[in-house]
């Protein structure tokens, strides 16, 4: 019996008793139906048309009956040497090849045949996105069409592409960066990615989260409190001229797409005087802003999906869908007396606006529950948000096992609701490497379309040899956990007194007093320990991911990128481990410590500057040149400044303070 590494997960695997398929034998495309065979993927891509079916032909059909109602199902027949798949559309094809292409990846890897098999797969969330969050930096564009790629292997159909100033906007120029993507090229992708089955709607932050606009002199006249660059004055008719503009550009750029998100998250207004005169609560202050551009929304033909955490938080029960540790009876209660505020204002609420409920770490939350039955029994539609990365708490790489249990939680929560689809957030406020984030993006792929068919442990080794290839789903290989564990004790470990956001709240960790040895290891005995133990598991790691490199498939450049990522977060406790030697009352051996911490800064240097090349592969590093950095009340991790230097903020300090220690 053949093992189920196809991901995401089938509905239906059965395995055939006759033998299987020789994968180089596979010479032919046979398409059975009129227009355009869906775009190949790289193991068939090239294949002549065939004029016949039969052995080594891998033929497509649409047809209307004995396949999946869904439009992406599809019925896939490896036997006698042939794979047919039929389905009632182009897209259900498209799904088809990329099971057909892992077939022939596993059989080709591993020296086996592709085993005869019947296939009958279908998504459970009609609407399965990633978010791309470009507001604190910009990709090479061959990385978003291979990105694009990934994801369509993946049967992902949706991207919601937070642009802020990172589309080169021509109605509102100002407000584009200079390396903001040209609206022709956002169409080319758009188009391209449609090609794959891949729709991309835009999202252009509106009332809040607009300091990517409003930090621009030119549009103080529309803030909501004159002295913050956060929130548009929602009663401002500017207001909307600037919106609305920046709305037409971006629905331009993504021509064909259904969806228009305009933000609308974290924001609270009501400070300009045009507000304050109004007597309009906060609440009905927000879906004022709300009907407005949910009408522009309607007039362009697309669907405005907004945030939902404000009308919530304003009706007093946004903390029961966000604070851990909220039972079931608090929430019943909490509802129970507050919720009349928002049925007194249940017929403002646009009825064409989506309204996303987002929560990234605990998605079954009671109070989640009480919102999504409240949209329900008001008409409303609802989606659901999860996140591969959560925000600046999480600098470097996503934690907490790549997020994938309250992924498959939330999208289980969805199935279970109804509701039409679920979004994969991957928020860009600490810029991580987008690498980090596709363990937890393709657990979404994962679980939207399969929400029940694989346990939670089941799927690491099935991501991992799909991503690195056959062998990888050996648990020697699961690098990525043992990073996480690193990068949480890198995240605080040269600091006095670590800050949010890896911030510094008394600046770099004191250095050992040569007149006192043995006070500093004393006094930190507990830091060191952990440095001692990261030590190690960076080791483990390092020789893991050589051995990985050594027989990978696929994804080089991820392996490569997090050797450099280890190799650089491991300066952290090596480093403290060196001071630990000086920290002694023997002059000769301090002696020796003290070149140990040459050599070891020197070693950072080369680290950082190896990890910056292999960043600078895919990433444009740094903003222009006379970038106008955000005035934001979130001080981003990645936001200040112009340069590539958001993650070393904490090593450049404790190195200076350390460089001047050493010629003390």
């Amino acid at each position: 019996m053949a093992e189920n590494w196809i991901l995401p997960h089938p509905k239906q695997v059965e395995w055939l008793e006759e033998k299987g398929m020789n994968p180089e034998t596979v010479r032919g495309i046979r398409t059975d139906f009129a227009g355009r065979r869906p775009p190949l993927p790289p193991l068939l891509e090239g294949l002549p048309e065939a004029a016949y079916r039969g052995a080594g032909i891998v033929s497509l059909m649409i047809v209307d009956e004995g396949v999946p109602v869904s439009p992406e199902g599809y019925v896939l027949e490896a036997a006698a040497g042939e794979v047919l798949i039929r389905s009632r559309s182009r897209a259900g094809l498209f799904y088809g090849l990329q099971t057909c292409q892992q077939l022939l990846e596993d059989a080709r890897e591993a020296g086996e045949l592709v085993p005869s098999c019947r296939i009958v797969d279908y998504p459970d969330l009609p609407y399965r996105a990633v978010q791309f969050d470009v507001k604190h930096h910009l990709d090479t564009i061959r990385y978003y069409y291979d990105a694009i790629d990934r994801l369509a292997r993946y049967k992902i159909n949706a991207i919601i592409w937070e642009l802020e100033d990172k589309l080169a906007y021509r109605r509102q120029p100002l407000v584009g960066a200079d390396n903001a993507i040209s609206i022709q090229e956002m169409a080319a992708m758009t188009r391209y990615a449609g090609e794959r089955n891949i729709e991309i709607s835009p999202l252009v932050q509106g009332l809040g989260h607009a300091s990517f606009i409003l930090k621009h002199d030119e549009y103080r006249d529309i803030r909501d409190d004159p002295g913050n660059d956060w929130a548009f004055c929602p009663l401002n008719e500017r207001t909307y001229e600037v919106q609305f503009d920046l709305y037409r550009d971006a629905i331009e750029a993504t021509p064909g797409s259904r969806y228009l998100h305009i933000g609308g998250d974290e924001v609270e207004v009501g400070k300009s005087n045009l507000c304050r005169a109004s007597g309009m609560s906060p609440l009905e202050l927000h879906l004022h802003w709300l009907d407005r551009v949910c009408a522009f929304a309607e007039e362009h033909g697309r669907v405005p999906i907004m945030w939902d955490d404000m009308p919530l938080k304003h009706a007093g029960v946004y903390g029961t869908t966000h604070q851990a540790g909220v039972s079931q009876e608090e929430a019943d209660r909490v509802w129970a007396e507050q919720q009349t505020e928002l049925d007194r204002c249940r017929g403002l609420f646009p009825k064409n606006c989506i309204y996303m409920r987002w929560n990234y770490g605990a998605p079954t939350l009671p109070g989640n529950r009480h919102a999504l039955k409240w949209y329900a029994a008001n008409g409303l539609k609802a989606m659901a948000a999860t996140a591969a990365q959560t925000g600046s708490g999480w600098a470097m790489m996503p934690r907490n096992s790549g997020n994938v249990q309250p992924i498959m939680e939330f999208d289980q929560l969805s199935a279970e609701f109804g509701i039409e689809g679920s979004l994969c957030t991957a928020w860009d406020d600490g810029s991580p490497h987008i690498e980090t984030h596709w363990r937890g993006m393709i657990a979404h792929a994962e679980y939207a379309w399969s929400t029940q068919a694989r346990s939670m442990p089941a799927y690491y080794p099935v991501y991992r040899r799909r991503e690195f290839g056959f062998g990888a789903e050996n648990e020697r290989f699961a690098f990525q956990n043992k990073l996480e564990t690193c990068l949480s004790f890198w995240d605080y470990s040269l600091a006095a007194r670590p800050g949010r956001h890896r911030g510094m709240t008394d600046g770099p960790l004191e250095l050992p007093d040569p007149t006192s040895p043995g006070a500093w290891q004393e006094a930190h005995g507990n830091l060191l320990a952990d440095a001692e133990r990261v030590t190690t598991l960076s080791a483990e790691i390092a020789d893991d991911i050589a051995a990985l490199s050594r027989t990978s498939r696929r994804n080089r450049y991820a392996l490569r990128f997090f050797q450099a990522l280890n190799d650089l977060q491991s300066y952290n406790a090596r480093i403290l481990m060196a001071l630990r030697a000086s920290d002694i009352p023997d002059c000769e051996s301090r002696k020796t410590a003290l070149e140990r911490i040459r050599a070891e800064l020197a070693r950072y240097g080369k680290a950082k500057a190896v990890f910056l090349d292999v960043f600078a592969e895919t990433r444009l590093l740094g903003n222009p040149a006379g970038y106008q950095a955000d005035g934001n009340m979130h001080r981003h991790l990645a936001s200040p400044g112009n340069t590539p230097d958001w993650m070393f903020v904490v090593e450049d300090a404790f190195n200076s303070a350390l460089r001047a220690w050493l010629e003390a």
